[in-house]
Formats: structure tokens, sequence, C-alpha cells
């Protein structure tokens, strides 16, 4: 084994920048369970005590993970378009980046930050909105509702919370005559659509029904998207 302060003990050009990217490469490869500072270091050819030169801890690393991620979307810029235009540009950033690194981006979505960049992803929301002219208060209201709506439909969508999609034709076909069994009249219509999931329209209908619900109560006209939003 290297001596410390040499070799692998001390990995010439290493920054925390590079540890940080290193382990968003190993989360979207491995999984977050899989995920360890021990395995980090190995990957790295340092020792694991170097990398404490680096970040304190396994969460606060985890921690900048979730900081990179979101500094990494290109949000739209607030000038041209209108409000509905801008939200929705700002959602389809959003689900981009999230499929862009499916096994990282949750660690986004389920760790509290007060990094700059998760202000940032605060303020360019209330940024589309600003034309409203919305009590603050009612302004974070919105926030809130437009965040808890991405961060459920895209966990969603990433299968990290209860969903029932992902299936072949036979399993769906399973699922619907399950669900139709119940002689529920209610599930037994709806149950093709149970059965099975499309998470580009039922994303799209989600923010869809958020800005038309909000245009409708500010009083200004809805404006209907010219095609589906693009996730890509």
């Amino acid at each position: 084994m290297a001596a410390r302060g040499t070799g692998r003990g001390r990995r010439v050009g290493l920054t925390r920048e590079k540890v940080v990217a290193a382990a968003v490469a190993m989360i979207d490869r491995d999984g977050p369970d899989a995920f360890s500072l021990r395995k980090l270091a190995t990957e790295l050819d340092i020792e694991n005590m170097s990398l404490y030169n680096h970040v304190p801890n396994k969460e606060a690393l985890l921690d900048g993970v979730a900081e990179a991620l979101l500094a990494g979307i290109a949000f739209p810029e607030e000038e041209g378009g209108s409000w509905q235009k801008r939200i929705r540009a700002h959602a389809a950033a959003f689900r981009a980046a999230a499929k862009r690194h499916p096994k990282a981006f949750p660690l986004v979505l389920t760790r509290p930050t007060q990094s700059p960049a998760a202000l940032e992803a605060m303020r360019s929301t209330l940024a589309c909105l600003d034309e409203l002219r919305l009590a603050p208060e009612e302004m974070v209201h919105v926030l809130r509702g437009y965040t808890a709506f991405m961060v459920g439909s895209i966990m969603r969508e990433l299968g990290y919370a209860i969903y029932l999609g992902a299936m072949d034709s036979d399993q769906v076909q399973q699922r619907t005559e399950a669900i139709a069994a119940s002689g529920d009249p209610i599930l037994t219509a709806t149950a093709p659509y149970l059965a099975d999931s499309d998470h580009d329209a039922e994303f799209q209908y989600g923010l869809e029904l958020m800005i038309s619900g909000l245009a409708a109560k500010v009083g200004v006209p809805y404006e209907a998207p010219a095609a589906r939003i693009s996730s890509m």
C-alpha cells in the first residue's frame, strides 16, 4: 500500500468538484443503495481517508450530488413569452434533467437543501409567475403546489413511488382483468387506463391542469400548448 501523502493517499489534481462528479457517475450507474465512500475511493484510486480532504462525510457528499445535479439544470430565461409558456419550459427542463440521471436525481427530490442551486431553482420558478402579481404568500402556495406535483410525478416515473406502469402487454391485460373483477363500475370503466401508464401524457395532463386552474383563479385566459411538452 502506498504511504500516506503519496500515490493513492494524495491523488494529484483531485478536487471536491471531481469527487462529486465521480459520485454522480457511480450513483447513476449503480444506484444510491450501492454507493459508499469506500467504493468511491476505489473508483478514484485513492485511500479512503483521502476523501475526507474534500467532504466531511457521506451525507455531505450526497448533498453535494444533489446540489450539482440542480446546478446543472438550464432553466429558461424569464424574458419572452407568457408565464404559461415559461412554466412549461421550466417543468420540461426539470423533468429532462431527472430523466438524464434516473438513479441519482431522486437525491434532489428527497434531500432538504439550502444550497445556492436550490435557491435558484425556487427563484426561477417564482420568476416564471411574476407577471401574475400575486401576493408573496400566494406565490409561495403556487410554488409549493407546483413543486409537489413535480416531485410526485417524477418520483413515480423513475420508479421510486407506487405506480402501475412498466409492464408488458400480457401483464397489463392481467392487471386490467383483476381491476375489473372488483365489480365496481368506476373501477371497471377505468381499468384499462389504471393498468397502464403513459408518463408523457400524464405529466402533461397534470401540468396543464395546474396551469389552467391557476389561470382561472387569477382571471386570465388559458393558453393551450401548441404540442406535447418534450421531456428530452
